[in-house]
């Protein structure tokens, strides 16, 4: 371990030499609505959108098969195809395909241990 290791990295934390001018971004931002302190919290903060998707795709990579994805998705596309209803939905490609992934991503998260998104982030 280096010496900085331990220390947080001024790009990604407000507790950093950063932090004060962090903060009046963050009080610009929401008591105003002020667009370019937005711009400034998507440029500071934007890296975690990468990290978070660097840590997934590793999770991802490891815990899932595609057969298992395969088999989610066969029983969501016979569950929607016993389902499906014209006069309801455009067509069954559309409404079948929604459900297939449904059921894929569903099936992602039970197998890395993730729970459901919560309704109301949807």
């Amino acid at each position: 371990m280096t010496e900085n290791e331990d220390q947080p990295t001024t790009r990604g934390a407000t507790k950093t030499d950063k932090g004060s001018d962090i903060a009046k971004l963050w009080d610009k931002f929401r008591e105003r609505g002020d667009m370019e302190a937005r711009n400034e919290l998507t440029e500071f903060y934007f890296d975690m959108v990468r990290a978070n998707a660097e840590n997934i795709a590793e999770i991802l990579v490891k815990a899932i098969d595609e057969g298992d994805l395969s088999q989610a998705g066969a029983v969501a596309f016979l569950e929607a195809l016993n389902e499906f209803d014209p006069a309801r939905h455009n067509s069954f490609e559309e409404y079948g395909s929604i459900a297939i992934r449904r059921a894929m991503v569903d099936e992602i998260r039970a197998l890395v241990g993730a729970e459901e998104t919560p309704t109301e982030m949807r």
